[in-house]
Order: C-alpha cells, then sequence, then structure tokens
C-alpha cells in the first residue's frame, strides 16, 4: 500500500465485522511499510484495532474483529508504544507480533487544491 492510499484511512469510521460503528482512525501504525494497527477513538478512549484484513467501505474501515473485543483492548497510553504494550495488544487480539518493529505512521499534510483566484485588470483603450 502506498503512503497516499495510507493517508486516505486517516479519519475514516472504524467498523466491526458485524458492521457495528467502533470510533474513528486516528494514527496508524506500521511494520515493514504495511499498516497492520490504528489508534482508533471512541466512547471510552483511544485504543489499538488490528487492520491487516481490513476492508475500506464507502467512507468505513471494516476491520476483522468483533466491537467487544475492541472495548475490552487496553488503551493507549501516549504518543509511542513499547515493546510491553505493544506485546499486551497483540496477546489480547491473539496475533502473532511481525517481525518489524511497528512505527508511528506520520500522515502527509497536502497543500490545499483548491486554484487562487485570478485577478482581472483592465487594458486602457
Amino acid at each position: 500500500m502506498d503512503r497516499s492510499a495510507v493517508d486516505h484511512l486517516y479519519d475514516r469510521d472504524v467498523l466491526d465485522r458485524h458492521g457495528l460503528p467502533i470510533g474513528t482512525v486516528a494514527e496508524l501504525w506500521l511494520a515493514g511499510g504495511r499498516p497492520l494497527w490504528a489508534s482508533v477513538r471512541g466512547p471510552r478512549g483511544t485504543t489499538l484495532v488490528p487492520i491487516r484484513g481490513a476492508q475500506v467501505r464507502d467512507r468505513g474501515l471494516v476491520v476483522p474483529v468483533d466491537r467487544r473485543e475492541v472495548e475490552d483492548a487496553p488503551r493507549v497510553g501516549g504518543p509511542e508504544l513499547s515493546e510491553d504494550e505493544q506485546a499486551e495488544f497483540h496477546d489480547h487480539y491473539g496475533l502473532t507480533p511481525p517481525e518489524q518493529r511497528l512505527v508511528r505512521h506520520r500522515r502527509e499534510v497536502s497543500a490545499p487544491t483548491t486554484p487562487r483566484p485570478r485577478r482581472v485588470t483592465q487594458r486602457a483603450r
């Protein structure tokens, strides 16, 4: 997945495998350049949700877990994840940790694409 595709995952609504709302994508975590986790803001705080195998549908990101699993997941404590925190999330969801280290994706901020209005000047006759 290229950088622009990863950037388009931000702010999407996250839905569980049954279509129930979980929250919105706040940040992405990559291993080996592939997005594996999303920090999701929900009513109970921010937590990590596995997104390997997730599908983009309309404005939503459908993840391969149940909402109840996400509600019971540990909360994200700060801007970085320690190795212990990463292991805790992998254990919670029953996933094998990747060989590569998880790194937080830095969202690319693009300039507005709206063209500036041209100033029209009249010539003297």
